[in-house]
C-alpha cells in the first residue's frame, strides 16, 4: 500500500490546540481502561518499603521504554493501590518538545504533576522546580536515560537533582508475563492486555552533597547496574 502524504490543511489540523487536547484526552481514558485489564504487583527491597509507606520525599527512576506502566501505577487512577493517594501527587519531568508536551498533557490528566525540562532545553531550571517540589513533601519520578537516551545508559540528571536535595533515589524496573518491546530508540515495552506487571524497586541510593567528578561518574554507574540488575532478574520473579 503506497503511504500518501498528509495534506498541509490536515496536518495543520492536527495541530490545532482544540486537535491535541481531544487526543491527550482519549489518550488517556485508553491508556486507563487498557491497564485496568491488567494485574499489578509490587516487588520492593526493605529498605525502599520503609521510605514508600512513610511518606518521605523520594526520587523514583526507570528506563524511558518503562515509563507508561511506572507511572500509571503511582499515579490516583490505580485505585487497587490507593495507599499512595493520601501522599501529595507524584511530580515527572517532561521533555518541552511536541511529543513531550503531549505526555505531559496525558500525566496531568492522570492526576500528576508536570514540569518540562529536558537536557538541552530548561532542564536545569526543571531540576530546580523538581527539588522545590520535594522540599514541599511531593515525590519525583524522572527517567535515568533521559528524553533522548541512548536507552539504558544513566544520566546525571538523576544524581544532581538527588544531591541537590539531598532525597534519596529509588531505582524502578517494569516486567510482564507477556509484553511487546517496539524498535524505538528506548525499546519501549507495552504489556499486552489482561497480563500480569511486576514493579521492581531496588535499594535506595544516596548521593552526598561532596560527590564529584569521578565519584559521582561511579555512582552513575552503579545506577545503571542497579536498574539493569532490576531488569536480569524479572524472570524469576515475573508470574508465568
Amino acid at each position: 500500500m503506497a503511504n500518501w502524504p498528509l495534506p498541509i490543511s490536515m496536518k495543520l489540523r492536527l495541530k490545532h490546540p482544540a486537535w491535541r487536547r481531544r487526543a491527550t484526552a482519549v489518550a488517556q481514558k485508553l491508556a486507563h481502561l487498557y491497564f485496568r485489564t491488567c494485574s499489578f504487583s509490587l516487588k520492593v527491597h526493605p529498605e525502599a518499603r520503609e521510605l514508600l509507606e512513610s511518606g518521605r520525599p523520594v526520587v523514583g527512576t526507570c528506563w524511558h521504554g518503562q515509563l507508561l506502566a511506572v507511572l500509571y501505577f503511582f499515579s490516583p487512577l490505580d485505585k487497587a493501590h490507593n495507599y499512595l493517594a493520601r501522599f501529595p501527587p507524584l511530580v515527572i519531568m517532561a521533555s518541552p518538545s511536541q511529543d513531550g508536551e503531549f505526555i505531559a498533557e496525558v500525566a496531568r490528566r492522570w492526576g500528576l504533576i508536570v514540569c518540562l525540562g529536558s537536557r538541552r532545553k530548561g532542564g536545569v531550571q526543571a531540576l530546580y522546580q523538581l527539588a522545590a517540589y520535594l522540599h514541599q513533601g511531593h515525590r519525583v519520578a524522572l527517567v535515568a536515560d533521559g528524553s533522548r537516551g541512548p536507552a539504558r545508559k544513566a544520566q546525571k540528571g538523576v544524581l544532581f537533582l538527588a544531591r541537590q536535595a539531598q532525597i534519596p533515589i529509588l531505582p524502578v524496573a517494569m516486567t510482564s508475563n507477556r509484553k511487546i518491546t517496539f524498535n524505538t530508540w528506548d525499546h519501549f515495552e507495552l504489556p499486552f492486555p489482561c497480563s500480569q506487571i511486576v514493579l521492581l524497586v531496588g535499594q535506595p541510593m544516596v548521593v552526598n552533597p561532596g560527590v564529584r567528578g569521578p565519584a559521582l561518574e561511579l555512582l552513575r554507574q552503579q545506577l545503571e547496574t542497579r536498574l539493569n540488575e532490576l531488569g536480569a532478574i524479572r524472570q524469576a520473579i515475573t508470574p508465568q
